[in-house]
């Protein structure tokens, strides 16, 4: 049940984001402002490796259309954490500042990136929630693709901490 109720948080939390983006005059209909991302994600939390030393990275972001700190972007990001697809066993979600560092000679832009948020965890079948925060390095490898290597950390819940260390390359649309 508490997997639903946070699947619904989720959900809810995406479904506001989009409704902002949808009070202009025109409508866009194709995806805008998202990031998609996949790697593998390495814990550096006993509680955590004790359940596997690799998981499975996925994420999503929505790049807000005004930012909260200006030189930046703020975006809405949620990961997943699998173990051989065999269910979540955590899911971070922040709100993010990126800020751009510079541009190498092709002009691609660097930059690292900072988030709170919650995390829930979810590893003995029952579903913890606790406070989070996420930060790291990425850099565009093209005019839509990037990599990012981002550190998790989380409050314990549920008797585990989703600490971790992330690689994932991602597409934004």
């Amino acid at each position: 049940m508490r997997r639903v109720i946070s699947a619904a948080a989720i959900l809810t939390a995406i479904g506001a984001t989009a409704i902002a983006g949808a009070q202009t005059s025109s409508i866009d209909t194709s995806p805008n402002n998202i990031t998609i991302r996949g790697g593998v994600a390495l814990p550096v939390d006993q509680s955590l490796s004790n359940v596997s030393n690799t998981f499975t990275n996925v994420g999503i972001e929505y790049l807000f259309n005004r930012s909260l700190i200006k030189g930046g972007d703020t975006y809405l990001s949620v990961d997943a954490f699998f173990k051989d697809f065999n269910g979540v066993t955590a899911y971070p979600v922040a709100i993010n500042q990126r800020f751009f560092t510079g541009a190498n000679p092709a002009g691609r832009r660097s930059y690292y990136f900072v988030g709170v948020g919650l995390t829930w965890t979810s590893v003995t079948n029952k579903t913890s929630n606790g406070v989070g925060a996420r930060g790291g390095i990425g850099i565009e490898l093209g005019p839509n693709i990037i990599a990012e290597l981002t550190g998790y950390i989380s409050d314990q819940a549920g008797g585990t901490r989703a600490n971790a260390v992330a690689i994932n390359l991602g597409y934004r649309f």
